[in-house]
Order: structure tokens, then sequence, then C-alpha cells
């Protein structure tokens, strides 16, 4: 009874291993990526599936009996060889980007990779070939669009921010003519021309701020930043004295609330000035006639996390993943008369960095309006 036993279990095992290898041999003839089986001593190819013949215009029989490197698909055979014998060594092997010959001399990149496995008592590679030069060439023209994209925003903001200089340097210029002019003939005094040419000369230089952004390396910038201890409470205070003169026009209260007292922030005040007013003059931007922005703050855990809310137009599920790129004008249809050249919200994410912080925009739950969030590191001290 137990030899009947015995025989039965060897018999059912046989069975199991039989349907294995048919199924193993069905999706081995179907694949579609084409498969080389190596013997692991020698390199020789045991078998190779009809996808591979389809791939590289080889026959079965070319491929069977002869060393990976002695297939034409294979041209470069010490490459081939040190490959064979690192994969001994490692029992894996991977290439990303592999070129390979067809029989008809056509290039194609592959995504190749090898691993060796035990059959039975034998040891054996299994090759596995993906043609990715329909991906390659995906990736390569989305990379060209991307690129032809971001130069034509680029010339397009340069553009922009050159039309802009004009404004300012007009005023200048009217100041000057009219200071030189006869007391007689110019009631506006010296002092008051220079007070308005000031403040023109201070906004050419944020407009040559922004455009150094564009052209200027990253380690140049960050070259330009000076630390020191800022009140938060301070810094908003300024900030909103800005603001409010910018909202005039529409009409939109900036009003700051819940600001916890005695927080000092380590970091450059005149970048964290314009990251915040950059965040302001974006809400008045996208704001609503009599709307209102708000600034909040709150403290947790060393960080302190700075909220620009508004009840403006929001953000578009479009826009959201785009809105901190050096550039992009989200929204364009509801967009002001504002001559916007798409760095503000860049400008903040690279401050925010810089400070070794984050930042975020996300829309009102249930409300009009969005919310930006910068979170910075903080030291919490007595502000006397």
């Amino acid at each position: 009874m137990k030899k009947k036993s015995e025989n039965e279990i060897e018999l059912i095992l046989k069975q199991k291993l039989e349907e294995s290898e048919v199924k193993y041999r069905r999706l081995f003839e179907t694949a579609h990526d084409g498969i080389l089986i190596l013997d692991s001593e020698t390199a020789q190819i045991t078998d190779a599936n009809p996808f591979l013949e389809k791939l590289l215009g080889y026959s079965k029989s070319e491929f069977i009996n002869k060393k990976i490197w002695e297939v034409g698909a294979f041209k470069n055979i010490g490459a081939s060889k040190d490959a064979f014998e690192l994969l001994q060594n490692q029992g894996f092997l991977r290439y990303d980007n592999l070129p390979l010959e067809t029989k008809s001399g056509r290039l194609i990149e592959v995504e190749f990779v090898a691993n060796s496995y035990m059959v039975g008592k034998t040891l054996v590679i299994q090759c596995n070939i993906r043609d990715i030069t329909e991906r390659k060439r995906i990736d390569l023209a989305k990379e060209i669009e991307r690129l032809l994209e971001e130069e034509r925003l680029k010339v397009e903001s340069i553009a922009n921010l050159t039309h802009e200089l004009r404004t300012p340097l007009a005023i200048v210029k009217g100041n000057v003519d009219l200071a030189m002019q006869s007391s007689k003939k110019n009631p506006k005094s010296s002092k008051s021309a220079l007070r308005a040419i000031d403040y023109e000369v201070k906004h050419l230089s944020r407009i040559l701020f922004d455009l150094s952004l564009i052209t200027s390396k990253e380690w140049e910038l960050k070259n330009r930043v000076v630390y020191e201890k800022i009140d938060l409470k301070s810094l908003i205070r300024i900030v909103l004295v800005r603001g409010k003169i910018l909202a005039h026009k529409k009409n939109i209260s900036i009003t700051a609330k819940l600001i916890p007292p005695n927080i000092t922030l380590v970091g450059d005040r005149a970048y964290l000035e314009k990251m915040l007013l950059n965040l302001i003059k974006n809400s008045i931007t996208y704001g609503n006639e009599d709307g209102y922005t708000t600034i909040l703050a709150k403290q947790s855990k060393g960080f302190i996390t700075i909220d620009v809310v508004d009840d403006g137009i929001g953000i578009s599920d479009e826009d959201m993943p785009h809105v901190f790129e050096r550039f992009y004008r989200g929204d364009k249809l509801h967009r002001s008369n504002e001559n916007s050249v798409g760095l503000g919200l860049a400008i903040v994410k690279w401050i925010v960095d810089i400070h070794s912080g984050t930042v975020s925009a996300t829309n009102r739950k249930n409300k009009k309006g969005s919310v930006f969030s910068v979170s910075l590191p903080v030291k919490i001290e007595s502000v006397k």
C-alpha cells in the first residue's frame, strides 16, 4: 500500500511538472518581449522565442547553439564577453538602453534584462529583450516639445519684461526733464521730482531682479543670500503696508490674523519680504473686486507655517501642477490686465527652497479662492 502511494505521488508530481512546462512554453511562445535562453557555462543559446526572431530578423536556427556574441545583433564581442562573465558571477544583469542591430542592419534600442535560475539541476540564463525604440522616440519628442515651449515662454517673458521697463524709464525721463526746466515753467519742486525718480528706480531694480532669475546660475543667486534673525510679526507688518497699496485699485482688504508673538525666523530679510509680497500680489491679481486676502501663521515642531488665503477665482485643475514653474501664467482668460510674466510664484518657490522650507498651493474647501502655504524652520526667541 505504501509503494502504491509513492507511485501516485510521483505521478502527480510528474503531471504537475508537465503542466508547468506547457504553461511556460505557452508564455515563452506568445510573449511580446524577445527571450533568449543561454547555457550558463558556455554562453551558447539553447532557445529563442518567435518575438525575438521577428524583432531582430534572425531565424531560430541562426540563434541556436551560437554564443551570444556570435549573433550579429551583439556587435561588441569584448563587451558581450565581459557582460556574460559579470552575469555568471552576479546572476543578474540589466541595461536600460542597449543598442542592437537587426539582420537588415537597422539599429534599435532595447531594454536588456538577464538573470540565472535553476531548471532541475541545471543553471540556465534567461535574457529578456524589450524594444524601446518607439518609447525613446516619443520621450525625445516630448522633451524637444518641452524645451521649445520653455524657450518660447522665456523669449516671451523677456519681451514682456523689456516692455515693462519702458514705463518707469519714461517716468524717470519725464521727471528729469521737469527738474531741468526753470522754476517758472515747472511748478514741481526738484525734491518732488527726485522722490518720484527714486520710486521708479526702485521699481526698475525689482524688475531687473526678476530678469536676473532667468539668466543667473543657481549658485550665483545663493551667494547673494544674507542670513539674519528676523521678527516674523514685524516682517508681516511691513508686507501688509506694501500689499495694501497694491490692493487699493481693486478695493481688496489685506489683513493678518493669529500671528504668534516672539517668533524669530533665520533668513534673508529682503528675500522673505519679496516672497510674502509676491504671494499677496498673486492673490490680488487673481482676486475679485471688494475681496480679501488674509495672512495666517502657526507654529509646530520647529516650523512656522504661513498661509496666504484669498477669495479669488482659485486654481484650475489644469494649472495646479504648474503654478510654481517659471514663466507659467495660469488662467489667462481671467487674468487681470497686469503685465504678469509668470515669475512671481517661481521666485516664491526658489526663496522657500534656499530657506530649507516647503511651499504648496490648494483651493479652499467649499469656498472660492486659494491657499498658499509656506513652511519655514524657525527659532523661538524673546523679541525685545
